[in-house]
């Protein structure tokens, strides 16, 4: 398909996983209910379980690049390094706000956020860092559907910027990143095969993010009782 008909399928792809996201039950539950800490630090936990193995998921996922296509090498072993240590920006938020726990780095992943994570090590190692790029593509651009929840967190738990850091720095390094998907995108999703992979990916790494977010909540309200 020519370029413009990609993006636009990518757009609306992404455009339907977050309204689900935003209509589901998550975000629903808290845009009812007061904010609260529980809720909030059991969603960062989670958070922080994924967002440590993207760098890794990334970095396997050039294995299957021919080495002559060094363009597409660079891309995936920089966009790898510049995600490393990103979890320890959500350390620092709980941290901030009396939340972190020591037991968060022995904990289980809930089922949803380990199929998450397996499904992005399942795609960077089966099909490679261009079918990736479909996370990326939404991954990059995630503050811009957050608002909400970012808003709560500041009115009702009197988050500032500072406490908010895995968010709000995450939104000016994101914006490099975004700019750089997208050119990696034009560049190397060519073929029709590697294009509906980038779709794929991108379709089905959000719904597993919408189940992941699912599976926060159906925890935090089963152990409140």
């Amino acid at each position: 398909m020519a370029e413009a008909e990609l993006f636009k399928q990518l757009d609306d792809v992404v455009a339907e996983g977050w309204h689900r996201i935003h209509n589901g039950p998550f975000f629903s539950y808290v845009r009812e209910h007061a904010a609260d800490r529980e809720l909030y630090r059991r969603t960062m936990w989670e958070l922080w379980h994924y967002i440590q193995h993207n760098p890794l998921n990334q970095a396997v996922a050039v294995l299957g690049a021919p080495p002559r296509r060094t363009h597409l090498v660079r891309y995936a072993v920089e966009h790898a390094m510049e995600e490393i240590s990103h979890e320890k920006m959500i350390e620092h938020d709980l941290r901030a706000v009396g939340l972190l726990d020591e037991a968060m780095y022995d904990a289980v992943p809930l089922p949803a956020t380990q199929a998450f994570i397996a499904y992005l090590y399942y795609v960077s190692l089966t099909q490679g860092a261009v079918p990736r790029m479909g996370y990326s593509y939404w991954a990059e651009s995630a503050y811009d559907h957050i608002g909400e929840l970012l808003g709560k967190c500041r009115a009702e738990l009197g988050l500032t910027d500072r406490e908010l850091s895995f968010f709000v720095a995450h939104s000016t390094i994101d914006q490099k990143h975004s700019k750089e998907v997208e050119d990696a995108l034009r560049r190397h999703a060519v073929t029709p095969q590697q294009q509906a992979q980038v779709i794929e990916v991108a379709r089905t790494s959000l719904y597993l993010n919408e189940a992941m977010l699912a599976g926060v909540l159906e925890r935090y309200l089963a152990d409140r009782g």
